[in-house]
């Protein structure tokens, strides 16, 4: 009896080892491929990269598709794509790592490492500390537009420059989403380490776990060939170009610039499932990591119509944590506009994947295709070898669909071009212009243009005279039209960005200026324009002080400092900050000084851009009481609707 007890024994260790080498076995991977090569073959991806491990090593890497469309070059674990907001969970490491040192401590609140920090009601953010930053709960709710600076001191002037901000919610009690929480983690990085976050997660993060081909730093992605991705059209996706005027520093640490590979994303997984070790070196301890991944707040996850199951979702510290199927999942993505990604970890089965696209798969059309976060999920069922679920895939009809049908001779009233006059945000929907035209076939399409790029794309699907559903693969978005009481269109709403009618009967009191063919803009019919040995000068005939310099040759590339300082003559009896506003395709600094000249108030304000890194200045004096109507008929526009290249 007791050698077959022992038999016995000894049978169902056997049985129980090959069920553990059966996850990520070779039957197994070769499921996985055939799923993704059939996620990509039906889906609009151009391209995206899959990376599982365990903690033991790689199981599987791979990419598919075109890095970017009407190109040759084929998407592989070594393309360079965004990770988003998976950076998030590498800020959380970095303070982790100064905790571990004794340089911090997570339940301290954040005065005590920087004094001098605080909000319009500081009584209130004085509460908050560094494992609220962390896990989203410290209040701060507002980002506050970037400055478009690039510089080790970016960090720094977005925690200063707080004091106008207001907290409504109490530190510490209810989630809010804050990107601005992680970037002031990202500065105390600093701060207490002595290092530039860049510099320091080169150090401290990637160094170690031999990351090679991951930065945070703009400055290296041509010499790395990071990817730009795509913009969401009908069914098919439009390329992204780099738009170097709009790179700004300040959300860094939440994800704004991180770029990465499958194959260095999978040593990231391998040491976290690996207690915090990667080959001789130590990144954290299995305590910190436990710390990380243990819930500190919760929020509403799926609901059963979204395919989900009603559990809530944990926050941690720059991890997500969830119950999903039976297994407990820490994960977060990560979205940029253009570029997507989803990272899972499997804690029961001790697998880790995660997804690169060079689309944005947050914001896909779930009703038409599979999700980052389903494929992502599925990936790692087919690992463990388990069967693939719906799991974020909607189960119930779009309610946005409808019966309403818009007469055709309605339709031409929609017609038109519409320029971005608010709301939006300062990551996609900025200096927007929208032309509403006829389709190829039956009925209206609409196309979202900044410059040279397309940003959208969708066709019209009206749910009332004042309503459409803007349908692509992106998810459906609403347009409330701006209607008079006759029934014309004044304007409209997409998605919270406003959009008002470009006048035609104004366009006509204008004519397009260019300067050596490569810079264009509108001047009013009735200014004059002279060209001159560094750019051009336009007056007003009519009134000679009011006047308008361009500069856009024979400046370097730091002149722009220079010539800002000695732009004014006369005494100055007031000179405002520089400000930075965004207009059209570019950034703009400006400031604006009175002085007093031959016995009269004059202002002068100057504009101040990069175009292709070459600085453009521009300069318009008036008299004092001129100077808002000169701003609104003659700056403005220009700076809307200034164009760079071959018109």
């Amino acid at each position: 009896m007791a050698i077959i007890s022992r038999m016995i024994k000894l049978f169902f260790l056997v049985i129980s080892f090959l069920g553990v080498i059966n996850i990520g076995g070779a039957q197994e991977l070769g499921k996985l491929d055939r799923y993704l090569t059939e996620v990509y073959e039906n889906h609009v991806i151009p391209g995206f990269s899959v990376v599982v491990v365990n903690n033991a090593g790689y199981l599987y890497a791979k990419g598919f598709g075109k890095e970017q469309l009407n190109l040759s070059a084929p998407f592989t674990k070594k393309s360079v794509n965004a990770i988003g907001s998976l950076t998030k969970s590498l800020t959380a490491m970095g303070i982790m790592q100064l905790v571990e040192q004794g340089n911090l401590e997570l339940d301290e609140p954040l005065v005590k490492y920087l004094p001098w920090f605080g909000t319009a009601n500081k009584d209130m953010s004085d509460k908050i500390t560094v494992r609220m930053l962390l896990s989203n709960t410290s209040g701060l709710q507002a980002s506050p537009e970037p400055t478009y600076d690039l510089s080790d001191k970016a960090l720094e002037k977005l925690t200063r420059n707080l004091k106008g901000t207001f907290i409504t919610k109490e530190p510490g009690f209810a989630y809010e989403y804050s990107n601005l929480g992680f970037s002031i983690a990202g500065y105390l990085i600093s701060e207490v380490s002595g290092l530039p976050y860049k510099e320091y997660l080169d150090k401290r993060i990637f160094g170690p776990l031999e990351m090679k081909h991951t930065s945070t730093d703009p400055a290296r992605f041509n010499a790395m060939g990071a990817l730009e991705g795509h913009y969401h059209g009908i069914k098919s996706a439009y390329p992204a170009s780099r738009e170097k005027q709009f790179e700004s520093g300040e959300y860094i640490p939440a994800g704004s610039f991180t770029r990465s590979t499958a194959e260095d994303i999978g040593k990231y997984l391998m040491a976290l499932l690996n207690g915090g070790k990667h080959g001789n070196a130590r990144m954290l301890s299995k305590k910190s990591i436990t710390e990380m991944w243990s819930p500190n707040i919760s929020f509403p996850g799926l609901t059963r119509e979204e395919g989900g199951d009603d559990k809530p979702i944990h926050y941690g510290l720059g991890w997500m944590l969830s119950e999903i199927e039976g297994r407990k999942i820490v994960h977060h993505g990560g979205s940029t506009g253009k570029m997507s990604s989803m990272t899972m970890i499997d804690l029961t089965n001790n697998l880790a994947v995660t997804v690169l696209a060079n689309l944005d798969l947050t914001f896909i059309d779930q009703y038409q295709y599979p999700t980052i976060y389903n494929i992502a999920n599925n990936i790692l069922h087919i690992t463990a070898g388990d069967s693939v679920t719906s799991f974020g895939k909607p189960n119930i009809p779009d309610s946005s669909c409808n019966d309403f049908e818009l007469e055709a001779v309605e339709a031409e009233k929609y017609l038109g071009n519409f320029v971005q006059v608010g709301g939006g945000d300062f990551w996609v929907n900025f200096g927007l212009s929208l032309h509403i035209k006829h389709q190829s076939a039956e009925g209206l399409e609409a196309i979202v243009t900044r410059g040279q790029d397309t940003i959208n794309h969708f066709e019209l699907d009206f749910a009332s005279p004042s309503l459409a559903i803007g349908r692509s693969m992106g998810i459906p978005q609403k347009l409330q039209f701006k209607l008079t009481p006759d029934g014309q269109v004044k304007g409209l709403f997409c998605s919270g960005t406003e959009y008002k009618e470009v006048n035609e009967q104004r366009i006509q009191n204008y004519r397009t200026a260019s300067i050596e063919g490569s810079l264009h803009f509108p001047i009013p019919n009735n200014w004059e324009l002279q060209e001159t040995p560094n750019g051009f000068v336009v007056r007003d005939p009519k009134n000679p002080s009011s006047r308008l310099w361009g500069y856009t040759r024979g400046l370097s590339r730091n002149k722009d400092l220079d010539a800002r300082s000695d732009s004014i003559s006369g005494p100055t009896s007031n000179r405002s900050p520089w400000f930075s506003i965004r207009k059209g395709q570019f950034v703009w600094k400006h400031q604006s000084t009175i002085s007093s000249k031959n016995g009269q108030m004059e202002v002068c304000t100057i504009f101040i851009s990069k175009m292709q890194d070459v600085p453009v200045y521009f300069k318009v004096s008036t008299k004092r009481e001129d100077h808002t109507l000169v701003l609104q008929q003659v700056i403005m526009p220009l700076l809307n609707s200034l164009k760079v290249g071959s018109h």
